[in-house]
């Protein structure tokens, strides 16, 4: 049975086969597409919803961005400020130490040209004891050579006024300073590197004193380990001495890697990086070569049995350009064991 209406907006039919209705204007939908509509507004109104929830966790995000970059930029500012004070208060001292050293000047009767002379002389003179120490420590490995001897040396140039007290210490507790002797007491028997007196002592730290027992028998010899320091005055003031700085990390970024050597070699490359220390010369007891540092690097060496010597430039740099040829690790362990 079906329902029919026939009117100015046309005609309405109600069956099974219905697909569309109109009445008076108005469009009727299936009850499918009806609950299709619903579903749809149901799910646009969850997004909605959803992007409301993200808006506003934005909106908290970008208050929260805006409050720590105005604390960044404060700190910032801040930092800034402290900056600036600390520049003028460097400034401030620069000055006070200058008003010091023109008044100190006045005091000592001298001016600002006759001080930058001093201070060059001193630097003159550091290199004129760098070259004669150098020297001295050649003539000792050309003796070691043509007396079929191993001996060997560290010596350290140093500025005495600046040594640190926990850089230095006796190689051992129950030592007796060679140095404090009789022979070596007064002004004409100073050790001086321009003296014959300093030979002395080259000799008598070079040398391995046999010990024997009341049998005769052979059972150790003297220690007689560590470095001699000399004094910005061209005196050898200690014997037998430890460098205690180089135990620490303090130089460890100031001095490159040594490629060969002995762990005098070590101790002497790192205690040259030592503030108080102008330079270090060590010569091998085993080859009587003798070595140069300072500043935590390797200057020159030079050896007795060629009589030829290899400066910084002839050595490291093609040693830099070995290291920068692709190799395996075999090949580089394999190379450090032969120049060792």
């Amino acid at each position: 049975m079906s329902l029919g209406f026939q009117g100015r907006f046309g005609s309405v039919q109600s069956g099974k086969g219905d697909k569309l209705m109109f009445l008076f204007g108005f469009k009727i939908l299936r009850r499918a597409q009806y609950r299709g509509l619903l579903n749809q507004q149901k799910k646009l109104n969850h997004q909605l919803h959803e992007l409301g929830k993200k808006l506003k966790t934005l909106t908290t995000e970008k208050g929260e961005l805006e409050t720590r970059h105005q604390e960044e930029k404060s700190a910032l500012n801040q930092q800034l400020d402290g900056l600036r004070q600390t520049v003028q208060d460097y400034e401030q001292l620069q000055r006070g130490i200058a008003a010091d050293m023109e008044s100190a000047t006045r005091e000592f009767g001298l001016s600002r040209t006759q001080i930058e002379t001093l201070w060059v002389d001193r630097l003159d003179l550091i290199e004129l004891y760098i070259e004669k120490l150098y020297s001295l420590a050649k003539d000792f490995s050309r003796a070691n050579r043509d007396m079929r001897k191993n001996r060997g040396l560290f010596l350290l140039l140093i500025d005495r006024r600046n040594m640190a007290e926990n850089n230095f210490s006796e190689f051992h507790d129950t030592q007796i300073e060679h140095l404090s002797e009789k022979q070596y007491q007064g002004v004409n028997q100073l050790p001086h590197i321009f003296s014959a007196k300093i030979d002395d002592i080259f000799n008598y730290m070079g040398e391995k004193v046999l010990l024997k027992d009341k049998s005769g028998e052979i059972t150790g010899h003297e220690e007689r380990d560590g470095a001699i320091l000399i004094d910005l005055s061209g005196v050898a003031f200690r014997s037998r001495i430890m460098v205690e700085g180089v135990r620490t990390y303090r130089v460890f970024d100031k001095v490159e890697r040594l490629h060969k050597g002995s762990a005098r070699h070590n101790a002497a490359i790192y205690a040259s990086a030592l503030d108080e220390v102008m330079v270090s010369i060590v010569i091998s007891e085993e080859t009587s070569e003798v070595t140069l540092f300072r500043d935590g690097r390797f200057i020159e060496s030079y050896d007795p049995y060629t009589d030829q010597g290899t400066l910084r430039e002839e050595k490291v740099v093609p040693m830099k350009r070995k290291e920068s040829v692709d190799e395996s690790p075999d090949q580089v362990i394999q190379q450090e064991i032969t120049e060792t």
